[in-house]
């Protein structure tokens, strides 16, 4: 009997050590992480955006701004298991069960997270959310910031858009403590400034009870504002530009002949970027990527071009500069000249004798073919490099092409065979295998109206007025002002290609050019679209002292001289006869103060 009873004891002795082993365990060896379970499950931490800085044109005019918006998540570890009570979270919330699948299929491993639902919430939906919140913990309706541009599709390829941050940029440390549920830029300014506007993220810390409902705010980190910046953009010219590409494919750009800042910058198509500020829809986006006319395209710095008969403006300063062809130069035009096989001018029966001044205002093929057989092609690629083609302009914009300036070297390299004069001809005229972007030609435009300086084209205002040329391309005067007197002929003289850029309000130079897309296109014939020439006009103003400089190009547009030369005039114009501004009682409030009281406001409960 004693036996049995110590036996007994000693069991019972055994199982007493064993608890006192396992709360031991519990309360000593994992009683810090089961703390930080409960603090978990007692309390909430949520990402707080900060508000993006604003973006302004160079006359202090809002182009964005940030607006209120209500926005509707739920906690990861508080997201119903069944499908009716999913389904009845997707009914209060307004989005249908696939698309609710969909966004919680995305959400984060981390229970606590929160999965963001809906944004920019209507306020009447707000109110009906906000009474169904006890039924489903976890649901929260927070006062946001959103982004809104005020222009719409203006400018859209300048400024850019949103998105939220890609796995790779969360990995980067540019995205350091960016929230993944925020937004931040993913294209044009937006993004290569986002550092800049992003500011910095706030945090919340709330107590929550069983059910996920708010008792208490804990603590608050609040955001930091983002810094806003500045523009070198008109807004006045740059819809001028838009209005002049309506029903369009084509490029504007317009830059401050002697600092190189950019006023317009119009790519046609567009798009608009407010399709974006809360995360766009799949039937949006694949509208926009499936769109022939390709309206993502930015075709200001990424589509290559064959300049056509602009170029016949580097071709005239290398044949001047090297001496191979002077001032008082003339050729006699038939309409045709021959080298191995026929080359043909523009105008049939063409100009007859032709001097070098007229050659320009007219155009004439035949008299720089005859240029073009004198000029080694290598003596042009170097004036069309030193005057910045054949290589970007390093302006603030992802994406940005060279183009090509052809030369024997290049050829030998890219084409594995030697150059023959007959492609010097060509290039003569703006053809062959040469191809410019509209942001070069502009760039151009402007060195050859300023005496050879060349000013990188930007986006970002400077305020120092320290803005200095990259480099001063060494040309005659002299034949700086032969070319601009040219240029002035070709709108204001008579024969002059350029005639419909002639202007009331301010003296316009410029450069007519029409691009063929197919060779050996019989004239009067019907080509369809895509067969059609491109049309260009390159142009400054004023005569003297040059303060702007502009370069047109409408894809598949004809003549460079009736579609592109009245859009440059109308931003010419524009700029030097800008519509009166709105009084102060006219103009909207495009400040995000209200935005952030109210984020205040719902950050302390």
């Amino acid at each position: 009997m004693d036996k049995k009873i110590t036996i007994a004891f000693y069991v019972v002795l055994a199982v007493f050590g064993i608890f006192i082993l396992r709360l031991w365990h519990l309360q000593v060896i994992k009683g810090g992480e089961y703390k930080k379970i409960d603090e978990r499950n007692r309390l909430r931490f949520v990402d707080i955006p900060a508000p993006r800085g604003i973006i302004y044109d160079r006359n202090d005019n809002a182009l964005v701004r940030n607006v209120l918006s209500f926005d509707v998540s739920v906690v990861n570890e508080d997201i119903p298991k069944d499908n009716t009570t999913l389904s009845e979270l997707g009914q209060v919330v307004g989005i249908d069960m696939e698309d609710l699948r969909l966004k919680l299929s995305k959400a984060s491993s981390n229970p606590y997270d929160a999965v963001k639902l809906r944004q920019n919430v209507p306020f009447e939906e707000v109110a009906r959310i906000e009474a169904r919140k006890i039924d489903f913990p976890g649901l929260h309706v927070e006062v946001t910031s959103t982004r809104q541009y005020l222009y719409g599709p203006a400018a859209s390829h300048v400024l850019g858009y949103l998105g939220r941050p890609s796995p790779e940029q969360l990995k980067s440390p540019e995205y350091t403590g960016v929230p993944k549920q925020s937004f931040v830029g993913q294209f044009g300014l937006e993004k290569t400034y986002d550092g800049t506007l992003r500011g910095i993220a706030g945090k919340k810390i709330v107590e929550v009870d069983a059910l996920g409902n708010v008792i208490k705010f804990v603590r608050i980190q609040r955001p930091s504002r983002g810094q806003d910046i500045k523009l070198t953009i008109d807004i006045n010219v740059q819809m001028e530009a838009e209005k002049g590409l309506e029903d369009k494919t084509g490029a504007v750009v317009a830059l401050k002949a002697d600092t190189g800042e950019v006023l317009a910058m119009a790519s046609s198509p567009s798009f608009d970027p407010n399709l974006f500020v809360t995360g766009i829809n799949h039937d949006d986006w694949k509208g926009l990527r499936n769109d022939p006319r390709k309206p993502l395209m930015n075709r200001t710095i990424q589509n290559q071009y064959p300049p056509g008969s602009t170029f016949k403006i580097i071709t005239a300063l290398a044949a001047l500069e090297s001496g191979t062809v002077s001032e008082g130069a003339s050729f006699f035009c038939s309409g045709s000249t021959f080298l191995g096989r026929t080359f043909r001018c523009w105008k049939d029966g063409g100009h007859g004798g032709v001097n070098f001044h007229r050659a320009l205002v007219e155009s004439c093929d035949v008299f720089f073919y005859e240029v073009g057989k004198r000029t080694n092609i290598d003596t042009i690629a170097k004036y069309a490099s030193a005057f910045g083609l054949g290589k970007p302009t390093g302006i603030e914009l992802e994406g940005e092409a060279s183009g090509i300036v052809p030369s024997t070297a290049w050829k030998l390299k890219a084409k594995k065979t030697k150059w023959y004069q007959g492609e010097t001809l060509n290039t003569a005229i703006g053809q062959g295998y040469l191809t410019v972007t509209p942001v070069q030609m502009a760039k151009m435009m402007a060195a050859v109206v300023t005496g050879g300086k060349l000013y990188k084209p930007h986006l970002l205002k400077d305020e120092t007025g320290k803005v200095r040329p990259e480099i001063s391309v060494h040309i005659d005067p002299e034949h700086i002002e032969f070319i601009r007197k040219a240029l002035l002929g070709v709108v204001y003289e008579g024969g002059g290609t350029g005639g419909a850029a002639r202007s009331n309000i301010v003296s316009i130079g410029g450069k007519t050019g029409t691009a063929q897309v197919i060779g050996g296109a019989v004239k009067g014939k019907y080509l369809p679209e895509e067969h059609q020439d491109h049309a260009w006009f390159v142009a400054f103003a004023p005569e003297y002292d040059p303060q702007i400089a502009v370069a047109v190009f409408v894809e598949h547009g004809g003549h460079g001289g009736s579609t592109a030369a009245p859009i440059a005039k109308r931003v010419i114009e524009t700029y030097f006869n800008p519509p009166k501004p709105e009084s102060d009682s006219e103009k909207e409030d495009n400040t995000d103060k209200p935005v952030e009281q109210a984020q205040e406001e719902d950050q302390s409960g």
